[in-house]
């Protein structure tokens, strides 16, 4: 359900999916997301016990038929054709069939093959410079037999089809991120920006005062309100009922959401604001992510490290270099920082009463 400029993730997967299968199967634990995959057109299911091989087995109880379903992880950001490619390779075999990635960085915990670039077979598991990338297509019979009676893991059974020679390999070299962590939304949110905002779009409802400087790529929705003096160096997205204050700046890489405001003579770069934020005069937001309702009060300031200096632990798992990228802070949903506060980077803000947690 995370948000981008260009729509819900889980939208993007739906609409592609759907040029390809009569059926698509959405399965989660959380309620808000049926009620959202049913004005998609998907079927709903919800999912029964926890892990990944719990929601394939729920949703796998919805296919009558043996036939081959594609299993697609929800949390991967990818630019467009990531779904596309791999289904052209299925229906050109109808073999068992993996997407792989190659990312900059590796998390240990992540599957790692090693692929025959001749004959396109996955030849090992556990070791190779590629990774798992979030799909795989197998006859719904097998899935059946190995995760859901068997209870096998889903790394045991791509084993095990490794060590047969029955699994193929498709090597996506496009955009992509896992999106596991809130530094994994960041960067993601800043390639949808640079791939689906590339020209100024001004809604005719929205509202330009005096002397305000747009350099696109800049999207201003409806309502949207940029107050005078005001600068917005693109790509930036700025949604319905924003409030941009005099003389504030916004630029590169921010995605302002619906009802947001940035006060007067603030600034604000490569950063995120969910809905009803709010991020008061004087302020400087870098690199960050402010939570839905949360409030910067004045001349708050969040400082910004370069992503390789940051801690050990953000690993952001992505196949495109992220030059430029610092790490902020994540102010979380409906809490208020004090007036003058400087956040550490790197950090996640609970709230004043509440200790800032480093990542």
């Amino acid at each position: 359900m995370l948000r981008f400029p260009s729509g819900r993730l889980l939208e993007r997967h739906v609409a592609e999916a759907r040029r390809h299968f009569d059926n698509v199967i959405v399965v989660s634990d959380d309620a808000a997301v049926g009620s959202y995959c049913r004005s998609l057109g998907c079927e709903f299911v919800e999912q029964q016990g926890q892990g990944v091989e719990a929601a394939i087995c729920s949703g796998i109880s919805r296919v009558q038929r043996d036939e081959f379903v594609t299993i697609i992880y929800s949390d991967i950001y990818a630019s467009k054709g990531f779904i596309s490619t791999h289904i052209s390779s299925v229906v050109s075999s109808f073999e068992p069939t993996i997407t792989v990635t190659r990312p900059l960085v590796l998390r240990g915990t992540y599957l790692r093959l090693t692929v025959d670039p001749v004959n396109g077979l996955v030849e090992k598991t556990g070791s190779g410079h590629y990774v798992y990338a979030g799909i795989l297509s197998l006859p719904a019979s097998l899935i059946r037999d190995k995760l859901c009676n068997e209870g096998a893991s889903i790394e045991k059974l791509i084993g095990e089809l490794v060590n047969s020679n029955r699994l193929r390999a498709v090597i996506w070299i496009g955009k992509w991120v896992d999106v596991d962590t809130v530094w994994d939304y960041l960067a993601s949110t800043r390639f949808d920006l640079s791939d689906n905002v590339r020209d100024t779009i001004i809604s005719s409802d929205a509202k330009i005062g005096r002397n305000v400087v747009i350099e696109g790529p800049v999207v201003i929705e409806k309502d949207a309100i940029i107050d005078h003096g005001a600068v917005i160096k693109g790509p930036v997205y700025i949604g319905k009922g924003a409030f941009i204050g005099a003389h504030s700046f916004v630029r590169h890489d921010t995605a302002i959401y619906s009802r947001a405001s940035v006060g007067a003579y603030s600034e604000v770069k490569r950063s995120i604001l969910y809905d009803d934020a709010s991020v008061s005069s004087f302020s400087y937001i870098a690199d960050s992510i402010i939570g839905h309702s949360a409030r910067v009060l004045p001349y708050t300031l969040t400082e910004n490290v370069p992503y390789e200096g940051a801690s050990g632990e953000v690993v952001i798992m992505s196949t495109h270099p992220l030059e430029r990228l610092k790490v902020g802070s994540i102010i979380a949903a409906g809490v208020a920082t004090r007036a003058r506060e400087t956040i550490p980077p790197a950090s996640i803000y609970l709230g004043p009463q509440s200790e800032t947690r480093q990542q």
